[in-house]
Parts: structure tokens; sequence; C-alpha cells
């Protein structure tokens, strides 16, 4: 029994180290997917950005204010779209500076303050690749030794939980 258990204990490491290495990959996968809607949004914006710097001398918030103050409710709604874009960009710029400020802040993005929307579409097209830079083996030993450590925490507990009930079950059978 002790034998596989010690299998069992190895299968999980290797498992927790696979499963460690695609983490560098899908934070990657992440950033490049946020920085291409960064420059789609700006690329979204470019022409109301140019309206701006010809009659506004590149303030967008004055623009958005002359479409809101407009009577035809068309030209507000079409204000409303642009002030939307506005704010996507914004958020998006936002997430994008945060992303690349430090060498832990693309982790803590996107495990802890992900755009939802982003993570959950690198997600549904992630391709599990294996990543073998310092980085990559370190998170996969380090969440091998994690999974491992935590499987050792589960089956110890239970060992406890289960292990007084049979002693007390042999001193009453003898």
């Amino acid at each position: 029994m002790k034998k596989i258990m010690d299998y069992l204990k190895l299968a999980v490491l290797i498992l927790g180290v696979l499963m460690g290495v695609q983490i560098p990959g899908f934070v990657s996968q992440y950033g490049q997917n946020l920085d291409a809607r960064v420059a789609e949004s700006l690329k979204g914006l470019s022409q109301f950005q140019q309206d701006a710097d010809q009659f506004f001398n590149g303030n967008i918030d004055l623009l958005l204010k002359h479409y809101a103050r407009n009577q035809d409710p068309v030209i507000v709604a079409g204000g409303q779209s642009i002030r939307a874009l506005v704010a996507r960009n914004q958020r998006l710029t936002q997430a994008q500076m945060t992303f690349h400020q430090s060498i832990y802040s693309p982790y803590f993005q996107v495990f802890v303050s992900p755009i939802t929307e982003i993570r959950d579409d690198v997600w549904n097209h992630y391709e599990y690749k294996v990543i073998l830079n310092g980085e990559a083996i370190s998170i996969g030993i380090g969440f091998g030794l994690l999974v491992l450590a935590v499987f050792e925490f589960v089956f110890f507990f239970l060992g406890l939980m289960f292990q007084p009930r049979f002693r007390w079950h042999r001193k009453m059978t003898r």
C-alpha cells in the first residue's frame, strides 16, 4: 500500500508541474489579447479623436458634450456610443498599464482582478503548450509542490479522521 501511495504522490507532483508550466503561457496570451484589444480600441476612437482635434483642441470630452447638447436624438445616441468607446478604451488602457507594471502584476491581474471578458476568451481558446524557460519551470515546480502539499494535507487529515474509528472498532471486537 505504501508503494501505491508513493506512486500516487509522484503522479500528483507531475500533474501539478504540468499544470504549473501552463500558467506563464496563459498569462502571456492574456497580455497579448489585452494589447490587441487596446490597439483595436484606439483605432475605433481615432476618427472621433481627429474630430476633437479639429474642432475642440483635442478635447474629446468637449466633443461628447457637443453631441449631448444637440437636439437630434440620433446625434445624442451617437454621442453616447462614442462615450462608451472612450470608457472602454480608458478601462483597457488602465488594465494594460497595470499588466505591464511589474514582474508580478500580470499574474495578479489574470488571477485576481482580470477583465473577465478577456480572461474567458483566452480560456476558451487556450491551447496547451510547454514553455521551458526559467519562469515556467519555477512556477511549474512551485505549483507541483503546492498541489502535492495540499494532497498530503488532505490525506493526513483523512487519516486522522478515520484512524480513531478503526482503533475503537478493533478494541471493541477483541
